[in-house]
C-alpha cells in the first residue's frame, strides 16, 4: 500500500529524485547516456538515440519511468519507490535499463 503524501512532500522527493538522476548521469561520458531536466521531466538520452523519459503525477501521487516499450508506474511505499503491480523498485529499474543501454554499471542511490 502507497505510502500517504502530502503535495509538498511528494514533490519534494520527486525534486529530491531529479536532483540524483541528474547529478549520477552528469558523471557519465555526456556521449554515452546524458540526461535533462526541462519542465518537471528528466529526458535521459543515450548514443544509440533511445530516450527515456522519467516524470511525476501529482495528481495520483506515482513517479513515472518509460524506458523503451516499458513503462512503470511507482508508488511510495516504506521509504521506497515501488511499482505496485510488479514490486519492481525505481533506483534497481532505473539502473538496469540504463546500464543495459551503455553496457556498464550504473547505480542509482536515490533518497527515500
Amino acid at each position: 500500500m502507497a505510502t500517504t503524501l502530502t503535495d509538498r512532500a511528494f514533490r519534494d522527493k520527486c525534486d529530491a529524485i531529479y536532483k540524483v538522476v541528474l547529478a549520477r548521469l552528469d558523471q557519465e561520458d555526456p556521449d554515452d547516456v546524458e540526461a535533462e531536466l526541462s519542465a518537471g521531466v528528466v529526458k535521459i538520452k543515450t548514443r544509440s538515440g533511445k530516450t527515456y523519459v522519467l516524470n511525476h503525477q501529482a495528481p495520483i501521487f506515482e513517479v513515472w519511468y518509460a524506458a523503451g516499450d516499458r513503462a512503470w508506474h511507482f508508488q511510495y511505499q516504506d521509504s521506497q519507490w515501488i511499482d505496485p503491480r510488479n514490486g519492481d523498485e525505481l533506483a534497481q529499474v532505473l539502473g538496469a535499463t540504463i546500464s543495459r543501454e551503455v553496457g556498464r554499471s550504473i547505480v542509482f542511490a536515490l533518497p527515500g
